[in-house]
């Protein structure tokens, strides 16, 4: 299987895993402000949030992908700064499927079915993803934000 196909089957499966044992990306990143309410559950236990939550990264990766177009660079340095700003998700993402739990999150997913296909769509289907999807570090930072398929 080509690794644009594999990539492809990543986005669909509607969970970006990452690499439980690395960081997203480099530097440290406080969570947004709309992350979490102080008295909420970890992210990986609220799948109703933290599936609002990988939708709005797709969406994210999405308009960076429209903005940077062919630039490989810019792709890959605004994908580095998502991973900063989306770790929280990143990180529970790969605790669920780690402990087995994908299930669970595919479900909360579901409501949010169109949104998720329309930016995965807008993902595979970008002139960035063309161009860029062999540049191993543009491939790297998209497998740290987005996982890596298994």
């Amino acid at each position: 299987m080509s690794r644009r196909c594999a990539v492809v089957i990543a986005l669909w499966i509607g969970t970006g895993c990452g690499n439980p044992s690395k960081p997203a990306s480099s530097g440290p990143a406080a969570p947004p402000a709309d992350a979490a309410p102080a008295d909420a559950r970890p992210l990986d236990r609220d799948y109703a949030r933290l599936a609002e939550r990988a939708v709005v990264l797709y969406e994210a990766v999405a308009e960076a992908f429209h903005a940077a177009g062919q630039d490989c660079a810019r792709a890959t340095a605004r994908l580095g700064e998502l991973g900063g700003t989306y770790r929280d998700v990143v990180t529970a993402n790969a605790k669920i499927l780690h402990e087995g739990r994908a299930r669970e999150l595919k479900q909360a997913l579901v409501q949010h079915g169109d949104r998720f296909d329309a930016a995965a769509k807008a993902i595979m289907e970008s002139s960035t993803m063309a161009r860029c999807f062999e540049d191993p570090g543009f491939t790297k930072a998209f497998d740290d934000l987005v996982g890596a398929p298994p």
